[in-house]
């Protein structure tokens, strides 16, 4: 979802049980799920594992895939941090009582190679448009580095950081170590994306409503 800035700190968390099951994975739980790699070029170097996650990127109903069991216990206390932040937020404060709680529609675990890159790309559909997308980093070092925009950080282990998905963004693994984020796309139920008061006032956002600027065929310049 498009805001002012680039990055937005929303906490820190622990992530030590999360660490240590990561830690323990074998090179076999990471090749399971494929579709990522296939359908975006620009994950090439990363392996997924999805938690809470569907292939149609829908934004309603998500789909709890059984690789969720195996790390409910560590995942739960952090997506609860993350739910707390967003319902008590000016948004989600005002609009929970109108529409009702908000909800995690998709989470992964995802691992960056080391060497590897993910090259510079901006988040093209409704659900990604009209969602916060929120990473907590499980096993990182120094030398990794995500850029959103014109900004560059190291994201550190446990930092909760919602992108700016709508900016070009893209992440550097300069070490000879793997990077693994938790990633959270978070819906407050009734936000509408920052064009709407110039595309469709008034009116709902909807998959067709908000085409042209979830594709980014109609340029935004909400925040520039």
């Amino acid at each position: 979802m498009n805001f002012p800035g680039n990055f937005k700190a929303l906490g820190k968390v622990s992530i030590f049980e999360l660490q240590k099951l990561v830690l323990s994975l074998t090179p076999q739980h990471w090749i399971g799920d494929t579709q990522r790699q296939k359908k975006y070029e620009v994950h090439n170097d990363t392996q997924s594992i999805g938690l809470v996650y569907d292939d149609d990127f829908r934004h309603t109903n998500p789909s709890v895939l059984p690789p969720f069991q195996m790390f409910q216990e560590a995942v739960m206390p952090i997506i609860r941090v993350v739910a707390h932040y967003y319902d008590t937020s000016r948004v989600g404060a005002k609009l929970a009582p109108l529409h009702g709680q908000g909800y995690c529609i998709r989470a992964s675990l995802v691992r960056l190679n080391p060497g590897g890159e993910i090259t510079a790309h901006q988040d093209k559909n409704f659900s990604l448009a009209h969602s916060h997308r929120v990473h907590i980093p499980v096993v990182s070092n120094p030398n990794v580095l995500f850029t959103v925009g014109d900004e560059t950080l190291h994201l550190a282990e446990g930092e909760i950081v919602e992108i700016n998905n709508r900016r070009m963004h893209s992440v550097t693994n300069d070490s000879p170590y793997e990077r693994v984020h938790l990633i959270l796309d978070w819906v407050i139920k009734g936000e509408q994306c920052c064009c709407a008061d110039k595309t469709h006032p008034g009116v709902a956002c909807s998959p067709q409503n908000c085409m042209d600027t979830d594709r980014m065929l109609t340029p935004c310049h909400c925040f520039d």
